[in-house]
């Protein structure tokens, strides 16, 4: 990110976890227009949507008359051309761990001029992760459990967090062991078959339950994961699992509860 000479007054969110963090920057009064995936805070509701987050109505989006509009580099690199060419200033983001997620913050708010409530909220979300940081430190290796975190099914194949992702990234602060780490992507696509192989003692997702997914809870090689045989699959909130925003570390905290009961 560099710097902005004057702050915005009006700012239009290409994701729920900027238009999140704008908010909880005390920004919501800036935030002219927001995608169909913003559902949070509240007051976020009345906004104007643009529609899809991955694929924004530009039309109605150049309409709000935005002079600062924030997104993400996987997502938003394609159009960004499209809007500085017309006088818009575009900042695009790509957080792949828990650390740069609230860097990120702390960029946004001091860009935008709210120094004392990003101070505020980061030095408590690094509070927190330092807590858990020091529960975490104290699990031996041996005994933190292996992880798989599923994000999708298609064609047969699960998509995964790897290594280049924040997810990843989750449960290695959460204090779980990635199964993912020897692929070098960030949403990697694998078998049932490769899934087996890794054999991951937890396994969660979010949006559809797995234990009960057409074509794959009967299936023997998933029933004999050791996850399934000991009841340690679980669904969460797509909105904290899948959200690099302030959220993120409830989500590290939800996750490390989940493992070890802390």
């Amino acid at each position: 990110m560099s710097e902005i000479g004057e702050f915005p007054e009006r700012i239009v969110s290409l994701t729920p976890s900027l238009t999140e963090t704008l908010f909880a920057l005390e920004l919501g009064h800036r935030v002219v227009g927001v995608t169909d995936s913003c559902d949070y805070p509240p007051e976020v509701r009345g906004r104007p949507h643009v529609t899809c987050w991955f694929d924004p109505d530009l039309e109605k989006l150049v309409a709000l008359q935005p002079d600062l509009v924030l997104g993400l580099h996987t997502a938003h690199n394609q159009i960004k051309p499209k809007l500085e060419s017309a006088g818009i200033r575009v900042i695009l983001v790509n957080p792949i761990t828990v650390n740069e997620a609230i860097t990120d913050i702390a960029r946004l708010g001091a860009m935008l001029g709210v120094h004392r409530p990003s101070e505020i909220l980061v030095n408590n979300l690094h509070s927190r992760l330092s807590e858990l940081d020091e529960r975490v430190s104290a699990i031996k290796i041996e005994s933190k459990p292996t992880v798989c975190r599923i994000l999708d099914m298609e064609d047969d194949q699960f998509h995964v967090a790897g290594p280049l992702s924040f997810q990843y990234d989750i449960i290695s602060r959460a204090g779980g062991q990635n199964v993912t780490s020897a692929i070098q992507e960030a949403y990697p696509k694998i078998t049932l078959t490769q899934l087996r192989q890794w054999n991951p003692q937890v396994v969660f997702n979010c949006g559809f339950d797995l234990n009960s997914f057409p074509g794959v809870a009967k299936k023997p090689e998933w029933r004999s994961l050791k996850a399934v045989q000991s009841g340690n699959v679980f669904t969460f909130d797509c909105n904290l699992t899948c959200r690099t925003g302030p959220r993120i570390v409830d989500m590290v905290e939800l996750l490390s509860n989940t493992l070890y009961g802390i």
